[in-house]
């Protein structure tokens, strides 16, 4: 079956290549001759129309009259053509119509070669004519008055019939020419259908990649070159693809298994492909293919160098920039270009993870700013007063007392401002990495408070505890104890002397809150966010009352670690506007 059919194929394309040059050739000389005779029976009109004219022009009769419709009928029928005489678009004559049906033909001013006649004194067309029934060669002239025109016409199926008998002549040529070579055609295509059956079901082989396959048998010698050009390139291709296949191989297990994420780009600056690293960098981007990277990071500096690089005048092949994720994460993406095997401009996109990087660098950063500016202030004062010792000693010991008390009171603030530092770096460098574990939540509760009671005893601060839940939360318990210690600390700081400080707790939908409550002079709401940043002080005077300005910054961040929250509500009292309400929020675990 696959024989044959090559076979009919090769015939039939053969065969119909044949009749389109026979055709064509039909066609021009059937243009040729139609032409001729359209001009020979226009000029023959023509020259009918000047002997008609000629014989109308000196006709005694008037124009309108039936003397002048019965002479135009004679001279029509005698000369076998029609005769009109128009005027100003009215038949006033014509041949082939009764003179009573004269008023019933339409308005011929606006026929086509009354019109051209009009414009240039004759005018000639060829149409189908609604009275006669039948195609008609028109030629029309204008009369000496204003007006009047003077139409000639003959019949068009003369040149038709002639036209209609060349036509079937070259049709049967046609026809006996395609048949014999239909005949030619299979002769031939039979004695070469086996080669080409062979060349093709070797080439349809290696194309589907069996690239043993070769080409064994060639009856004849015409396509024994074309074999042995299959069968070395059969060879090549099966060792280059051998090779493909390798490096394929390594490629994909370097772009699945890398730690960068990678995302390809078409020529339009589609996503094409996305690695395992990038999907967890970014998890909707497995379900982006096709779509532009802005839709998936929703970072327009990406989308922006993307488009500068695809654009065709953008000599630029790659180029590099530094995003953070709404997830807080860092990345250093490349952006480099290649060229497919079509021509065409693609992109890689290569994001590097340098959130470590970046955190850690920002945390030293801060810690340097930090404890240059926290620690000036101290020692200048601590080197003022011990210069003025060692220069100007004062004789009187109350005075010498309070010079190196508030030379101790500074080098105690110190302590206490590095100590903070080192501990919030510590919290901050833990990160997500922080270990936590049940913690018991009234235990560290319990313990703070036992912690702080000397501190608020020398106001004569009295510390209550509320009602605290018996339940476990995510943290750890030198971190609970902590944000406690600075909360009650802080209380009893700002809290006026003979107050009351509560400590109470509740739980709410998996999260437990727990609010430290002072009767202090409370914050203002611009204040209320502003106090958990880094040494942000509402006294100012915090030498005085050992404040490092960081104990709230080390609450949020301990607090963020075991992924609870903590704000402020204040005034606890609306009609005195004091009171602040310190309130830590921690999911609950079990034990």
């Amino acid at each position: 079956m696959p024989n044959k059919s090559l076979h009919m194929k090769i015939l039939l394309w053969g065969w119909g290549v044949m009749l389109c040059a026979l055709m064509l050739t039909f066609w021009s000389y059937y243009e040729t001759v139609s032409d001729e005779l359209t001009g020979y029976s226009r000029q023959n009109t023509t020259r009918l129309m000047h002997f008609v004219r000629w014989k109308v022009s000196h006709s005694p009769e008037t124009p309108g009259t039936s003397a002048y419709q019965n002479e135009i009928t004679a001279l029509g029928q005698n000369l076998g053509i029609r005769i009109t005489y128009i005027r100003k678009g009215k038949v006033l004559a014509d041949s082939n119509v009764d003179e009573n049906r004269l008023s019933e033909l339409d308005d011929h001013s606006r026929r086509p070669e009354v019109i051209a006649a009009e414009a240039s004194g004759t005018g000639k067309n060829i149409r189908y004519s609604n009275t006669l029934k039948k195609r008609m060669l028109y030629v029309a002239q204008s009369m000496e008055r204003e007006g009047d025109f003077l139409r000639v016409a003959m019949p068009y199926s003369v040149i038709g019939e002639r036209l209609e008998r060349i036509k079937i002549h070259f049709t049967l040529l046609l026809l006996v020419i395609a048949a014999s070579g239909a005949l030619s055609l299979k002769f031939i295509g039979s004695r070469t259908n086996t080669a080409v059956k062979e060349v093709s079901d070797t080439a349809r082989a290696i194309g589907e990649g069996d690239y043993g396959k070769r080409i064994r048998i060639i009856p004849g010698g015409e396509f024994q070159m074309m074999a042995d050009s299959i069968n070395t390139m059969a060879r090549k291709i099966q060792g280059h693809i051998r090779i493909i296949e390798d490096q394929k191989n390594q490629l994909d297990a370097m772009f699945r298994n890398m730690k960068e994420g990678i995302m390809v780009l078409d020529p339009q600056g589609r996503i094409e492909a996305v690695n395992n690293s990038m999907q967890e960098i970014a998890p909707q981007s497995r379900d982006m293919i096709g779509r532009m990277p802005l839709e998936v990071l929703t970072r327009h500096e990406i989308q922006d160098s993307v488009d500068r690089i695809l654009q065709p005048d953008n000599d630029a092949a790659s180029d590099s920039l530094i995003i953070e994720l709404p997830d807080g994460r860092s990345m250093n993406v490349t952006v480099c270009s290649y060229e497919d095997y079509k021509g065409r401009r693609k992109l890689i996109l290569v994001f590097h993870d340098i959130s470590e990087v970046r955190r850690i660098e920002r945390i030293l950063r801060d810690f340097v700013s930090n404890a240059s500016h926290q620690l000036r202030t101290p020692l200048t004062s601590i080197k003022g007063y011990a210069e003025t010792l060692i220069d100007n000693p004062p004789e009187d010991r109350r005075i010498l007392a309070k010079f190196l008390g508030t030379i101790l009171d500074n080098a105690n603030h110190m302590s206490k401002v590095i100590t903070s530092m080192f501990t919030l770096t510590r919290s901050e460098y833990s990160g997500k990495k922080l270990r936590t574990r049940p913690t018991d939540l009234p235990g560290s509760i319990e313990h703070s408070v036992n912690n702080l009671i000397p501190l608020a005893a020398g106001k004569n601060i009295t510390i209550e505890k509320g009602e605290i839940p018996d339940v476990h939360v995510c943290g750890t318990d030198e971190g609970l104890v902590q944000i406690f210690d600075n909360l009650i600390e802080n209380g009893v700081k700002y809290a006026p002397a003979d107050s009351r400080i509560r400590v109470e707790a509740r739980v709410e939908e998996g999260y437990v809150i727990c609010r430290v409550v002072d009767e202090g002079p409370g914050i203002a709401s611009d204040h209320r966010e502003k106090i958990f940043e880094r040494f942000f002080k509402l006294d100012e005077n915090a030498v005085g009352n050992g404040s490092s300005g960081l104990g709230l910054a080390l609450c949020r961040s301990l607090v963020r670690n075991f992924n609870g929250d903590i704000w402020v509500e204040s005034p606890v009292d609306a009609k005195t506007g004091t009171g602040s309400s310190f309130c830590v929020k921690l999911p609950v675990t079990d034990g």
